[in-house]
């Protein structure tokens, strides 16, 4: 019979895991309460180690085919195309942050120049009046101009000197401390990303056999499981971004030939920047079409500065984002189910969710490789599911086993029937029914004469 599932061992076991788990969530509290500082210092300095390790771990599955290519077809040393590599991949990151951060720049500054040209003398002096009052007003009643009348009329005291020095130096210590972690990271990940891609095979097969024996054969299938999908993720991501750019240097470039101080290769600068930034799920799409928005929208305060109308642009605005929302809908629909495949293909939500969280924990590394880490935990979840699935085959095949060994042992066990003296009734039109009926009738009245052959023998 069945155990209940509420029985008493196993009313004993979800107590005692309850408690284990309660008494560790308090005296992981406790430890941080003790040792705040001990373990914020041992997360920073994790965290230090592990950025640059991630992001190198994520773009050798860019340069690795990158290296293996030059390696084979350029006919380079092994560890010179993948410095090689490595310098190609640096460059290209640092010529799209510089176009990136020159056009957003320019274009910033244009903006504000149209809107302060665009608002008369007259509010513009009451604006910035409003805005030193607000200033004076909020130094007047913070502590700061206390201590600038204390150090200029009666001079600055010990305390005062102390407390204002050491506030400076913590904030040039902090200042300090997330430089030379920026540094460390553009230092560790070229680093990290050559040896990742000489000796990958190498480094995971030496994590693989610190794992215990019964466990290695799941940590090998879980890395390369891992490595299909990542590869896949980015596969699949270059392609979409080909597609992105392709679909605006298109539709873009047309539309700069209808478009006054619209020149073409400022479409294909703004392709490649809404190619790129698709590579962020939901979020990047839309933060890479501002960059039409923003200059279309600059070129209509120009005009309007100018009298000359500029409605134009305000209706290549609306052609651009109805342009996004044709594409966001052949992405969604045809592009990324076909591209991406099944490996990669994770819920909405998931992803939305996976964001925030890695977002949270790296900062803008973590939102930029949230899908592949999600993708990875997504396979190890699914392997560990099919690993469940043959397990309990394997017990349903052997309780039928066990139930078919229990059937044999009841018919071993069950005393045979007797047979009749006859040897079993013969079938009719057989050669012995005459004598099977012969031999009947003869027991037959013996039974009945039993009582009398004593006397008839006697």
């Amino acid at each position: 019979m069945n155990k209940s599932w509420l029985s008493k061992e196993r009313l004993i076991q979800y107590l005692l895991i309850i408690s284990i788990i309660t008494v560790s969530i308090i005296g992981l509290y406790v430890l941080q309460l003790l040792t705040r500082d001990a373990l914020l210092k041992i997360f920073n300095a994790i965290n230090n180690v592990l950025i640059p390790f991630v992001i190198a771990f994520f773009l050798s599955f860019i340069i690795g085919p990158l290296s293996t290519w030059m390696h084979e077809k350029l006919k380079i040393k092994r560890s010179l195309a993948i410095v090689f590599a490595i310098l190609i991949g640096i460059i290209f990151i640092l010529a799209i942050l510089g176009i990136a951060i020159y056009f957003i720049v320019t274009q910033l500054s244009a903006v504000l120049n149209s809107l302060l040209l665009l608002i008369d003398n007259t509010s513009l002096e009451g604006i910035i009046n409003d805005v030193i009052a607000l200033i004076t007003d909020y130094f007047a009643n913070s502590d700061i101009t206390d201590i600038i009348d204390e150090m200029s009329q009666n001079g600055a005291s010990v305390e005062r000197i102390i407390l204002l020095a050491g506030s400076l130096l913590a904030s040039l210590t902090r200042f300090t401390s997330s430089f030379v972690s920026v540094i460390m990271v553009f230092v560790l990940t070229p680093v990290f990303m050559f040896w990742l891609v000489k000796e990958k095979t190498l480094i995971f097969t030496t994590l693989s056999k610190v794992a215990p024996k019964g466990f290695r054969p799941h940590v090998v299938e879980l890395g390369k499981r891992s490595d299909v999908v990542i590869r896949n993720y980015f596969k699949g991501q270059g392609l979409m971004m080909l597609i992105i750019f392709g679909f605006f240097s298109v539709t873009l470039g047309a539309l700069s030939f209808f478009i006054p101080d619209f020149p073409f290769y400022y479409a294909i600068v703004f392709a490649t920047l809404m190619g790129l930034f698709n590579i962020i799920p939901y979020i990047g799409a839309w933060l890479g079409v501002l960059a039409p928005i923003i200059f279309l929208l600059t070129k209509h305060l120009e005009m309007q500065q100018s009298l000359l109308g500029g409605n134009i642009f305000l209706i290549a605005i609306v052609i651009v984002i109805a342009l996004q929302l044709i594409e966001q809908g052949l992405e969604g629909s045809i592009i990324q189910p076909n591209v991406l495949g099944k490996q990669v293909h994770i819920h909405p939500l998931a992803i939305l969710s996976a964001l925030l969280f890695f977002g949270g924990v790296f900062g803008f590394v973590g939102v930029l490789l949230a899908v592949p880490l999600t993708g990875t935990i997504k396979a190890a979840l699914e392997y560990f599911g099919e690993i469940n699935d043959e397990n309990e085959k394997k017990e349903k095949i052997l309780i039928e086993e066990e139930k078919k060994k229990g059937e044999v042992k009841e018919k071993v066990t069950t005393p045979p029937k007797k047979k009749s003296i006859l040897g079993g009734k013969p079938k009719n039109g057989d050669q012995k029914w005459e004598e099977y009926r012969f031999l009947k009738s003869y027991i037959m009245i013996m039974q009945h004469l039993g009582p009398f052959r004593g006397c008839l023998l006697g």
